[in-house]
């Protein structure tokens, strides 16, 4: 049985006053919205906004780059049993497919298909971390501003009448506006508003619609406002004091709410999820487990799941991803687009159709293809058997493809634009899978490599980095892991020789021992216990916007001997993590 722990609950209430600072007028931008109740003390349940900090990007491993003992398969942010302790509480920027996707649900696809929003920045790898420790600057303020605007507008009246009962009487009908106000902020802050914020944004709306003659636009400059408002653009954990632990908060309902709907779905809670957040609904870890397994079964929590691996794993990028097409004239977008597509399916196919052991997406002996992926892989004669249709493949042993590392979505993305990169590979594999970090190279690194009929091979022309003394440390770590995979190109394609040369692929990973191709590699991560406790710090990562602290590391432990105990099922980590303290609780504001 996975372990399970209780928690205390604190109250469930609405945050402190806060809104705009001043009424919006006509003739005035509703630009600085996204200031509104910023630099306030958090304590007083109010939220501040989050600073930027001093952080360096570390590409979602151990920020302090020690990476433990890459040869004995321990995890570098084991600690001891130190006292929990968890984060401290701050504000998280929604995500541009998190804000997109809850403009979506408030006002309809048309809205959605009008939403402007600043790019997202990754800290540490990942987006996430940015949105917590990331301050707006003017310009994205003005994105803000310009994209509440045209989805207030774009939103048919069917949309925004379901937010109130009340027929408007004319444009003076401010307690219709009232009401209005009442039901969508909820929806949009995800907490019901105060009586002040109520009338504050009332007064927008009566103002609005007393100028220009019409109760409609009244409610759409309301709509403007709220959707500027941090409640909306921030997802506020700020959370209240446990009297029994001192320097410990814990969420209020609708804070979880939202953290778990948007980690789990990455989308607004419900209105029925923030019904159970504000009632009792959400008080003890066997509520939220069970409330998690409903938004499980949904296909936005497999799109969220995908959306993760999309970003850990860099699919992102493929589609514009540059190869030479001398090269390979094969490469085009599209293809990129289907290695993507091969990853997701994969992945969706072991976490949520089949429930089966997701340690499996390391070395699975299948795939899915369509017609060009198929034919690149030699599984089909040509793309033209298959088209767009993508069908189960089994893979042939003798072709060394299995799992992640033989698909063409990692192996395209961690070459270089006309040739392989063991070293890009290899430090994959140390970095964001094992979470074991690689020191940054030293100010006077060789770039170059030789070239010349005496370098044949790739494996030939990094010999010199794993005998030069400045480059050997680090090579050594990442270059062997890279070695193996030899037998794909830069884009996936298997090859025996590498001009003319026979290609020797045989290597070895630190004590975990011998592989050769892309399964067996797989084979090998897949029992490694570093692999599996790194898969549940970035989902940890992800989930709450930082990395993980020596006091949360008792509950990432916790988390780690759960996956091992529910035989490593996906759906049963991403429940319990949702239930552990380390995402139900936050530290004192710093």
């Amino acid at each position: 049985m996975p372990r399970q722990r209780r928690f205390a609950r604190a109250p469930s209430r609405p945050l402190g006053p806060g809104g705009i600072a001043a009424l919006l007028t006509l003739s005035a931008s509703l630009a600085g919205g996204c200031y509104q109740g910023l630099g306030q003390d958090q304590t007083a349940g109010t939220p501040t906004a989050p600073s930027s900090g001093d952080v360096t990007d570390t590409g979602g491993v151990d920020p302090t780059g020690s990476g433990g003992d890459p040869t004995d398969g321990t995890d570098p942010t084991d600690g001891g049993e130190a006292e929990f302790a968890p984060a401290p509480a701050r504000l998280r920027l929604l995500l541009a497919r998190q804000y997109t996707s809850s403009i979506a649900y408030l006002l309809g696809d048309a809205a959605a298909a009008k939403v402007q929003t600043p790019p997202d920045s990754a800290i540490n790898g990942f987006e996430s971390i940015g949105a917590a420790q990331l301050a707006l600057n003017d310009q994205a303020i003005d994105t803000y501003e310009k994209s509440a605007r045209a989805v207030a507008a774009a939103a048919d009246d069917a949309t925004l009448a379901a937010y109130h009962t009340c027929a408007p009487t004319g444009s003076d009908d401010e307690a219709c506006h009232k009401e209005f106000v009442a039901n969508f902020g909820r929806v949009a802050w995800r907490r019901s508003l105060t009586q002040v914020e109520i009338d504050r944004y009332g007064a927008v709306a009566r103002d609005a619609a007393l100028a220009f003659g019409s109760w409609e636009l009244g409610r759409e400059y309301a709509v403007a406002g709220l959707l500027q408002s941090p409640y909306f653009l921030y997802q506020v954990e700020v959370g209240e004091p446990d009297p029994d632990q001192p320097g410990q908060r814990v969420l209020t309902g609708v804070e979880l709410a939202t953290r778990m709907s948007f980690f789990l779905l990455d989308t607004t809670p419900t209105r029925e999820l923030i019904d159970l957040g504000e009632g009792d609904g959400l008080v003890t870890s066997d509520d939220v487990r069970t409330v998690a397994w409903t938004m499980l079964e949904t296909p936005a929590a497999r799109a969220a799941l995908g959306g993760f691996f999309a970003e850990v794993l860099r699919l992102r990028t493929l589609e514009t991803l540059p190869k030479d097409p001398g090269t390979y004239p094969a490469w085009t977008p599209a293809l990129g687009a289907s290695m993507r597509d091969e990853v997701l399916r994969l992945i969706d196919d072991i976490a949520f159709t089949r429930e089966a052991d997701f340690r499996e997406y390391l070395d699975a002996p299948y795939t899915y293809a369509n017609g060009p992926l198929a034919a690149l892989y030699g599984l089909i004669p040509d793309a033209n058997a298959l088209g767009d249709v993508w069908q189960k493949f089994d893979l042939p042993a003798e072709g060394k493809r299995g799992g992640l590392f033989g698909m063409g979505g990692f192996l395209a993305a961690y070459a270089h634009i006309s040739s392989t990169s063991p070293t890009l590979r290899g430090k994959f594999v140390r970095e964001v899978m094992m979470c074991q970090g690689i020191p940054a190279p030293p100010p006077d690194v060789v770039t170059e490599l030789p070239v010349g009929d005496d370098y044949p091979t790739m494996r030939d022309r990094l010999a010199e980095h794993m005998t030069n003394p400045s480059c050997a440390p680090c090579h050594q770590l990442m270059d062997p892991i890279g070695f193996g995979l030899e037998n794909f190109d830069g884009i996936g394609v298997f090859r025996l020789v590498e001009n003319g040369v026979d290609l020797d692929t045989k290597s070895n990973l630190d004590s975990l021992g011998e592989f050769d191709g892309a399964r067996e590699l797989g084979s090998l991560l897949r029992q490694s216990p570093a692999v599996t406790r790194c898969l549940v710090r970035n989902l940890f990562r992800h989930a709450t916007g930082h990395l993980e602290l020596p006091g949360e590391l008792g509950a990432l432990e916790d988390l780690d001997a759960s996956f091992e105990d529910n035989e490593y099922r996906m759906k049963e980590l991403l429940a319990e993590l949702v239930a552990s303290p380390a995402f139900l609780r936050v530290g004192t504001p710093e």
